[in-house]
């Protein structure tokens, strides 16, 4: 039984190492800003490999090696994981606990390995020691991951949980069960604990790798759906969220196409930097001036559209005089030319019961645009 533990103790070596070097591998088909992420759970799997490897080689090299480097090595390997929950959630590596817990574990192993030889206080603190990393890892999934999980967090989930359920159960049996002495003793935790180190690596690094594949997909998703200048919606999001409400036909719903004046002129007389700080102002400031149930977005160029759910064409009407009215009166200031005064020309259209695409309602808007535009600019039209 002895050898079949040392056996997947090796087996548990060597899917970590080729693991790991897939995902070294695969990272290469990402963005540079997800490489880190991959890369640093290659190398928590790395450790990991190590560390059973310096198991492993118990009997054959200085306990120095296959008790206190090997708990080090997983630990390490264990903190790494954590790490890689850090960046993937954007949050601050806590390097000072990090250290502290490794001097600590080092300390801990060496007195009760030489100083004060007590098996099983060092097997439950260096147990309870490699739960820690998971327990804050799944933390960090539990307050920062978008709910519902998607599958892959799922399964990344299941098997932290099942390692730490496993080292728990081991430390407990440790104190109040029949104590083992080694991490080759034929014990059901032990088992169980082997086969974890077995199947784990491997599922959790498909499963964060899946992660990242996932938060890449949202991220293209989003930008395939948003104005990459301002921020705001572009064409494809304003009719897609639009749908509902065109579909709708007791609820008014009014659109606002807003255009800036003289656009070249800014673009001519300053540069198109200057320009594009002049769209980023305008987003925003139509940002803060909409209500939470409005939609706010970008159609091209210098020209913008508001969707106004649950708005009569005279409530419209009332919001772009004053959208006019507040842009007119402050002049943009750019970074590097002075102020210099912008102005709007807004169309007002309301839904009609012939409208039964959200085109249909934009197009009028525009026309009663271009009607103020015609009209002498800095100023309002609505829609016939």
């Amino acid at each position: 039984m002895a050898l079949d533990l040392m056996t997947l103790m090796l087996v548990s070596t060597v899917l970590c190492f080729i693991t790991a070097l897939l995902m070294a591998y695969v990272r290469s088909g990402y963005p540079a800003r997800y490489r880190l992420l991959l890369r640093v759970w290659a190398e928590a799997l790395v450790l990991q490999g190590l560390g059973w490897l310096a198991f492993v080689l118990r009997g054959t090299v200085p306990d120095v090696v296959s008790v206190i480097f090997a708990n080090v090595l997983l630990l390490a390997g264990m903190q790494r994981i954590n790490h890689a929950f850090h960046l993937y959630f954007e949050r601050p590596i806590p390097w000072p606990r990090e250290a502290g817990l490794m001097a600590a574990a080092v300390l801990f192993l060496t007195v009760f390995q030489w100083g004060w030889h007590d098996v099983t206080t060092r097997i439950v603190g260096m147990t309870l020691a490699l739960a820690w990393p998971l327990v804050h890892g799944l933390a960090l999934m539990r307050r920062y991951a978008r709910r519902p999980w998607p599958p892959s967090f799922r399964v990344v989930a299941v098997f932290l949980v099942l390692t730490v359920a496993v080292l728990f159960v081991r430390a407990v049996n440790q104190v109040f069960g029949t104590p083992v002495d080694s991490i080759i003793a034929v014990h059901p935790t032990q088992i169980a604990l082997h086969l974890l180190a077995t199947l784990a690596p491997v599922a959790t690094a498909l499963g964060f790798a899946l992660m990242v594949a996932t938060r890449l997909q949202d991220e293209l998703a989003e930008a395939a759906n948003t104005d990459p200048l301002t921020g705001l919606a572009n064409r494809r999001r304003v009719e897609a969220l639009a749908r509902p409400w065109i579909d709708d036909p007791d609820a008014p719903l009014c659109a606002l196409m807003i255009d800036v004046d003289h656009f070249k002129r800014v673009n001519d007389r300053f540069g198109h930097d200057a320009g594009d700080e002049a769209l980023v102002w305008l987003g925003s400031h139509l940002r803060v001036q909409a209500r939470a149930t409005d939609l706010v977005g970008r159609l091209g160029g210098e020209e913008f559209v508001m969707l106004l759910p649950g708005t009569t064409a005279t409530e419209a009407a009332v919001l772009a005089e004053r959208l006019r009215a507040t842009v007119a009166a402050m002049p943009m200031s750019f970074a590097a030319h002075g102020d210099w005064p912008l102005t709007i020309s807004v169309g007002v259209a309301s839904r009609t019961p012939g409208d039964t695409d959200v085109r249909d309602l934009l197009r009028r808007a525009d026309d009663a645009m271009y009607a103020a535009k015609r009209g002498g600019r800095n100023r309002v039209v609505l829609a016939d």
